[in-house]
């Protein structure tokens, strides 16, 4: 092996990676840090009627820690449970409906008798038996008595007077027949003449009938989407009622209370500030040269002595933030980790040292490659 192979291979064995254990990044400088906190605003105008908490107090997620004056909305809420129950009672009644559609079935029922009838007079209009049979019998009679007058005629003694007398009577009944026979003709055509107005009448109160139902369906549908409304509104001013309530949108402490009872509150006006103090932040700065990949995720110890006791107390957490701005002066990158604090030791504003584990991290080394007398 001549010497440009010797100098060849130990360019490769020094340009190659040479891993090593990554120490543990400290920050002595850290600061403990509030990780969430909020302003609890007024919702609606009115006045600050009641104060339930007080300054240091530990609070839960939910719960209600002032009111303002809540007497108009409580007539609402009240008001509009009124309306809703007289809504769904009217949703409820089937009674319009139902008579509705009996009436509607007794107007049929009527209309089908009225057509029965209708017929019936329009056969006894269209029906001249009787008044053909009288004339029929008019003329039995006529020929019958037109012979009797003949036969007196040619033999006196042949016929009476008096039979005479009884087949002119008959003659003259007979014509009455047919008189009367015409005359209740007459009466059935206008009868039947009765019976179609009738009929038509009979139509025209089904037609109404027959609306009568579907504005009664109609009516419901309306008294449904009523009942709707109403419940909507009956929402609406529970909501109003519970906005009159401040709630806090999470758990922690009553870091600052800015109203008092009896003040007057518009929209928006701060009424206290809550701090989360079950889980905090640590804050640092850090060489940006000891970052040699990502922290983000990497366990943290962190090191406190809150109220300047003698043994410091120690909490774990995660790295969640690393800045991509380097510090142009200190060449420092700002860190912050998120710690649990349930016991509460631990408070905001308390100086700390945070120790960064970056045990799963390997720092790689890269030499250059030397080069060879050819080369230089």
């Amino acid at each position: 092996m001549n010497s440009r192979m010797l100098v060849t291979l130990f360019a490769i064995v020094a340009g190659g990676i040479v891993a090593r254990a990554a120490e543990p990044i400290r920050v002595h400088s850290a600061f403990v840090r509030v990780l969430e906190e909020a302003d609890i605003p007024a919702r609606e105008v009115g006045v600050l009627s009641t104060l339930e908490v007080r300054e240091g107090d530990v609070v839960k997620a939910g719960q209600v820690l002032s009111r303002l004056d809540d007497d108009d909305a409580k007539l609402a809420v009240a008001r509009a449970e009124l309306d809703l129950a007289i809504a769904e009672r009217q949703a409820k009644n089937t009674v319009p409906i139902r008579t509705a559609e009996a009436l509607f079935k007794e107007a049929e029922q009527d209309q089908a008798q009225a057509k029965l009838s209708q017929r019936i007079a329009s056969m006894k209009a269209a029906n001249d038996v009787a008044v053909r049979h009288a004339v029929k019998s008019r003329d039995a009679s006529k020929a019958e008595y037109d012979r009797a007058v003949q036969a007196r005629k040619a033999f006196e003694k042949s016929i009476s007077l008096t039979e005479l007398d009884r087949l002119k009577l008959i003659l003259e009944r007979n014509d009455l027949e047919i008189e009367k026979a015409k005359f209740e003709q007459d009466l059935a055509e206008l009868q039947q003449q009765i019976e179609d107005s009738s009929i038509a009448q009979q139509d025209q109160i089904v037609a109404r009938l027959k609306l009568s139902v579907e504005q009664a369906q109609l009516q419901s549908e309306v008294d449904a989407l009523t009942r709707d409304v109403k419940a909507r509104t009956l929402d609406q001013a529970k909501l109003q009622l519970a906005r009159r309530g401040l709630r806090s949108p999470l758990d922690g402490e009553v870091a600052e209370i800015f109203r008092h009872r009896g003040e007057w509150l518009e929209p928006g006006q701060r009424v206290m500030r809550i701090v989360r103090l079950d889980r905090l932040k640590v804050e640092g700065f850090v060489d940006s040269r000891e970052i040699t990949g990502s922290l983000r995720g990497a366990a943290v110890r962190v090191r406190v002595t809150p109220n300047d006791e003698a043994k410091p107390v120690t909490v774990k957490g995660k790295v969640v933030f690393i800045s991509s701005e380097i510090e142009s002066v200190s060449a420092q990158v700002r860190v912050w980790a998120e710690v649990e604090n349930p016991d509460l030791v631990l408070r905001p504003g308390l100086s700390a040292e945070m120790i960064i584990d970056s045990s799963n991290r390997t720092a790689a080394t890269t030499a250059a490659p030397a080069k060879t007398d050819g080369e230089r």
